[in-house]
């Protein structure tokens, strides 16, 4: 079993932006994730662009908190933020001139990982994976699959403590727009979290690929009020079969009761209780949507199976397998 540490390791949070946007104004801002496939306003290197639209309203910001100082640089093609206890990478590759998208994920992937050992930042948190075409290509020649398959060969070099997987999420953008890929990683070990409704990513069998996707559910963090919950992409799907084909309300529901299991799993590991069932306090969601025009009836089955009121931002996205409609990632205080 993994301990973790409350203190001395510094926090680590997540608010939405209530100023005008613009560069990294706080100290202890570690970065901010600006969305938009136009993206209008100068950023700097602790500002990263994410190439999705967002559904309805501008999103705002995401910013990362931490309470310790934060350090930006650029690195050739990688913005890099990092405090006592964190490092976040950045990076964004045009994809016009790549004939195998394989290598090229083994490829980034390793030079990532490089960083986060060379920095002494052993331990991969959260992860997040956009890029066009996800669903192009049929069987093993599928992109999402390609990716899959480069990104197991560069961990499979890379022994990570404790065995730790990070949280991820891979999201397919519009046509045109680059690869983009975001690492947090952390001094210190945290701990993943499975769900037990689902196979786990990486037991996935052969049908889903020649490699299964090498991340975890969730994982655990610090918090200033004590822990935050990283969770994964999250979907429609029981065991490993997709469920509610052609229903955005039901997937809708069913992705909700897996991110409730995980929280209520985050309990019982840390034997924590906020008082409040299976909510999350200080939450965001990000709701990822194939098609648009089905959002309200996503915004529908959220009102009725949501019992807090978390930070809610809708993109255009489309997710790994075919048949979802849409992912939600989260994340807040157990």
């Amino acid at each position: 079993m993994v301990v973790m540490a409350k203190s001395p390791v510094s926090g680590l949070s997540v608010r939405q932006a209530v100023d005008e946007p613009g560069v990294s104004r706080l100290c202890n801002e570690l970065f901010r994730f600006r969305f938009g496939t136009n993206p209008e306003r100068e950023s700097g290197d602790n500002v990263f662009q994410l190439h999705i639209d967002s559904i309805g309203q501008p999103a705002p910001d995401e910013i990362w908190v931490t309470d310790s100082p934060v350090s930006s640089e650029r690195v050739g093609d990688f913005a890099i933020a990092q405090c006592a206890d964190y490092l976040a990478i950045h990076v964004e590759i045009d994809l016009a001139p790549v004939a195998d998208f394989k290598a090229l994920i083994t490829q980034v992937y390793r030079e990532l990982l490089q960083l986060t050992r060379e920095r002494n930042y052993p331990n991969l948190v959260r992860v997040w994976n956009y890029f066009p075409g996800i669903n192009a290509g049929s069987g093993d020649l599928e992109m999402y699959r390609q990716f899959t398959a480069g990104r197991a060969v560069a961990f499979g070099g890379f022994a990570h403590e404790g065995e730790l997987l990070p949280a991820a999420t891979a999201i397919g953008t519009d046509e045109g727009t680059p690869l983009t890929i975001t690492m947090i990683a952390a001094r210190h070990q945290c701990r993943m979290i499975e769900n037990p409704r689902q196979t786990s990513a990486y037991k996935y069998p052969r049908e889903f690929g020649p490699s299964s996707p090498s991340f975890s559910r969730a994982v655990l963090v610090v918090a200033e009020s004590g822990y935050r919950i990283l969770m994964s992409g999250t979907a429609s799907i029981i065991g490993h079969q997709s469920m509610h084909l052609d229903d955005p309300a039901q997937q809708t529901a069913e992705t909700l009761r897996n991110l409730d299991e995980l929280i209520q799993q985050a309990r019982h590991a840390t034997q924590t209780s906020n008082g409040q069932g299976q909510t999350l306090t200080d939450g965001y969601l990000r709701i990822y949507i194939r098609r648009p025009a089905q959002v309200t009836e996503i915004e529908t089955a959220l009102r009725d199976h949501l019992v807090d009121d978390p930070n809610i931002v809708f993109l255009r996205g489309d997710v790994c397998r075919r048949e979802l409609l849409l992912e939600i990632e989260a994340a807040g205080d157990i």
